[in-house]
C-alpha cells in the first residue's frame, strides 16, 4: 500500500474502499468492489482535504525528525 492510500466505509455497505487521496482530490471516484456505489469528493471539500492532508504530513515529518534527535 502507497503512503497516501487511505480505506474509508462503504456509505451502502460497509466494505472497505481502497483510495488514493492524491486522486481523490483531482477528481477521480471509487467504487466499492462489493456494491459498486461510488465515492467522490465534492468541489466544495477539496481545499479543506487538502489542507489536512498537508498538516498530517507536516505532523509525520516533524515528529520523524523529533524521534531521530531523541536518539
Amino acid at each position: 500500500m502507497h503512503t497516501s492510500d487511505q480505506k474509508i466505509p462503504c456509505p451502502v455497505c460497509n466494505t472497505s474502499i481502497l483510495f488514493d487521496v492524491k486522486q481523490l482530490l483531482s477528481g477521480t471516484q471509487f467504487t466499492c468492489s462489493n456494491c459498486y456505489a461510488s465515492i467522490g469528493l465534492a468541489n466544495e471539500s477539496k481545499n479543506l482535504v487538502q489542507d489536512t492532508m498537508e498538516k498530517i504530513e507536516q505532523l509525520r515529518s516533524g515528529s520523524s525528525r523529533g524521534q531521530l534527535h531523541g536518539k
